[in-house]
């Protein structure tokens, strides 16, 4: 059947768009094949490359698709000499005794006429077993002038420590982690520990599979960049819509730059309300010598919990007051605690404006999401930090 499909060049090459959101501009397309039968009925991509398994012709048939995608991709290149070409290649490949120059990668590249600076290399890694022939792969291209891409990532058994093993220039992330990422905290985590463990050692990352317009936002907050999916535009042969695709990007940047403005409002309103809090309840130490603070649980509903600690030594001076409940896991601190390895105790302490909002972290107190404030005063002849954990809404 494989042959057949080749011989009577029943296959083509369509194209899907790849994005950057802050470069406003197209900087590749992905290479993706498609088939049809003798009626004239489109054949799944994944029942073909299956069947050349079965058939032992998936070496013939993904030269076959790349000859026809660097042919077709000769003519893009030419309109947009700066556009990329995304190409897969069958991995599992690469756990047999074929040597790396006989993928023709080079010889291909050169035959067409495109330079290998201009070919991404898409290696979907978990389909390997092989660690030290996927390294070697990677090092033989790249020393070539070709750029390799982990696709799929976070699909099947991803490894992370082949990240780092392989150094690749772009890692392109799974739909399955991309999906709902606006309203999915644990994909919001793990693909931001990708993006921060990518961006470590250098390489870009790509959100693959993006389908609604807040998947998109969310992979921006992370400060991914790169973009491809149907929200943009499907793989098509004819291409895409140049004016329809500028529009959405223009469109999703405005959004983006909107929600960045919001976001650097809302944190100097946490911090001018939290500067608030602490203003009355240091006027209550230094006025009436109050030591009950749950009262201001009560009056500031933003607050969950108060304690206050020594300037210089960090230790804890009476217990946390705190508005909800805790388990045997989490406890507040209390008096005689330890905080001075905390961020916000040593950047306080050495501060010249004498405060600081700390990022979000999971509370010891309650196990809920928070943000502590910490603001320095003076009472008596005493250096004092008085720390407020502010609640963090869901929204955030």
């Amino acid at each position: 059947m494989v042959s057949h499909l080749i011989q009577d060049n029943r296959i083509m090459i369509y194209f899907q768009p790849i994005i950057s959101i802050r470069s406003a501009k197209v900087i590749g397309v992905e290479a993706l094949m498609r088939a049809w039968d003798a009626n004239q009925e489109p054949l799944s991509p994944i029942f073909i490359f299956d069947q050349a398994k079965k058939e032992n012709l998936s070496f013939e048939l993904d030269k076959h698709a790349r000859i026809k995608a660097l042919e077709s991709f000769r003519a893009l290149l030419k309109a947009n000499p700066e556009l990329l070409l995304f190409l897969n290649f069958e991995s599992h490949l690469l756990d047999t005794t074929i040597r790396f120059q006989d993928f023709a990668f080079c010889a291909l590249a050169n035959d067409i006429g495109i330079p290998p600076s201009h070919i991404v290399i898409e290696i979907k890694e978990y389909q390997i077993q092989n660690t030290e022939r996927l390294e070697e792969f990677c090092t033989f291209y790249k020393q070539r002038g070709f750029l390799i891409a982990l696709d799929d990532f976070g699909a099947g058994n991803a490894n992370f420590d082949r990240i780092s093993t392989v150094r690749p220039h772009i890692v392109k992330v799974d739909r399955s982690l991309v999906f709902n990422v606006h309203q999915n905290f644990i994909h919001k985590e793990i693909l931001k520990s990708i993006a921060n463990m990518c961006f470590n050692i250098g390489a870009l990352v790509l959100a693959e599979g993006v389908e609604e317009e807040g998947e998109i936002l969310r992979s921006l907050k992370l400060n991914i960049d790169l973009f491809q999916g149907f929200w943009f535009a499907r793989p098509s042969a004819s291409f895409y819509d140049e004016k329809l695709l500028n529009e959405k990007i223009t469109a999703i940047g405005e959004l983006h730059t909107n929600n960045v403005k919001q976001s650097m409002l809302h944190k100097e309103r946490l911090i001018e309300n939290a500067k608030s809090y602490t203003q009355a309840i240091i006027k209550s130490f230094t006025r009436t010598g109050l030591r009950d603070l749950s009262v201001f649980l009560h009056e500031f509903e933003a607050i969950e919990a108060i304690y206050c600690i020594n300037a210089y030594t960090g230790i804890q001076e009476g217990d946390t007051f705190i508005c909800s409940d805790t388990n045997e896991f989490f406890r507040p601190a209390k008096e005689g605690d330890n905080h001075a390895l905390k961020e916000y105790f040593y950047i306080t302490k050495e501060s010249k404006r004498g405060n600081y909002l700390s990022q979000k972290y999971i509370s010891r107190a309650s196990g809920r999401l928070c943000r502590t404030f910490a603001q320095k005063f003076t009472l008596g002849d005493r250096e004092k930090i008085l720390c407020l954990d502010l609640k963090v809404q869901t929204s955030e």
